[in-house]
């Protein structure tokens, strides 16, 4: 079995050294220049992928690189970790090279992409991923392994046969990692909404860690209204709850206190940030649904103003 992994961020890189611990084979995508660009940093027939893991350890794995303009191998795994605005078209730009019986794994902030993709890619099998894993990039091909999570994948909008169920669970349940199957990804999918619609778009608006929005009431108040918001929407949508969405935002900001949110990163480098599939997206379905999200809306305004998109 090959797996087959587009994106090398630190989730790509991260479960590509995962998958190759378990004894799999793995092909990690990028895009043509990108891959020019690390051969010639490598200078090596074959690079190295370097990941510190959380308990000290440090593992170097050989990694074949490809490109999905010039592949040409018949995908029946893929692992999609790019960031949720690009997902589509890099599962699109895939579509020649899977196989009908493909099994594509979504690992995106925010949702929207899930959903879109999974109604383009009808004949695959789309599933979701939602994880509290931390990892961020120490260098191309090195990844550090901040903290131990869970995992918990679940079909999108269909429900696959009880064999290709178990199919990909024995797969995964091989990886040295804490991987959780559920028919309800969707709950899941929700409480990561609920954590990135709270902590990333303040962090990318105060320029902090995650920690540091607990520092003062006037932060803590904001990370209340706009949890409360996704809590509103959430019920409106018949969307169960599991537990005190604000409770889970502040030990999420406890337990990430140092660490900086994928969306400050991408403000601070002047990259689109994935707001448009987390606020946006909770913004859209509370329109559709007839409810008030005017916290999320002043954030949103705000971020605007200082140009980060």
């Amino acid at each position: 079995m090959t797996w087959h992994i587009i994106g090398a961020g630190s989730m790509g890189c991260l479960w590509t050294a995962q998958l190759l611990k378990a004894g799999m084979k793995a092909t990690l995508l990028v895009r043509e220049q990108r891959l020019r660009s690390l051969n010639i940093a490598h200078n090596i027939a074959r690079p190295i992928l370097t990941v510190d893991e959380w308990d000290g350890a440090t593992h170097r794995y050989p990694i074949k690189l490809n490109s999905p303009e010039s592949l040409t191998d018949s995908i029946t795994h893929l692992l999609v970790c790019t960031k949720a605005q690009d997902a589509e078209a890099a599962v699109q730009s895939l579509a020649g090279q899977l196989s009908d019986q493909c099994q594509i794994l979504l690992m995106q902030n925010g949702m929207g992409s899930q959903q879109a993709i999974a109604r383009q890619f009808c004949s695959q099998t789309v599933w979701a991923a939602s994880t509290t894993e931390g990892a961020w990039m120490k260098d191309a091909l090195h990844v550090c392994h901040a903290g131990s999570g869970s995992t918990w994948v679940g079909p999108v909008d269909q429900e696959p046969d009880d064999s290709v169920w178990q199919a990909l669970k024995g797969v995964l349940e091989q990886l040295p990692l804490d991987i959780q199957f559920t028919h309800q990804i969707e709950q899941k999918l929700w409480d990561k909404l609920a954590i990135n619609c709270a902590i990333n778009g303040l962090t990318a608006l105060y320029d902090c860690r995650n920690g540091e929005l607990l520092n003062s009431k006037e932060r803590q108040q904001r990370l209340a209204a706009l949890t409360e918001e996704v809590t509103q929407v959430r019920q409106s949508a018949g969307v169960p709850g599991s537990g005190n969405l604000l409770e889970l935002v502040h030990q999420v900001c406890r337990d990430t206190a140092m660490n900086h949110s994928s969306t400050c990163m991408d403000a601070r480098r002047g990259r689109d940030t994935e707001l448009a599939f987390i606020n946006g997206y909770l913004i859209e379905q509370a329109e559709k649904l007839g409810v008030e999200t005017p916290a999320n809306r002043r954030l949103m305004k705000a971020l605007t103003e200082l140009n980060i998109r």
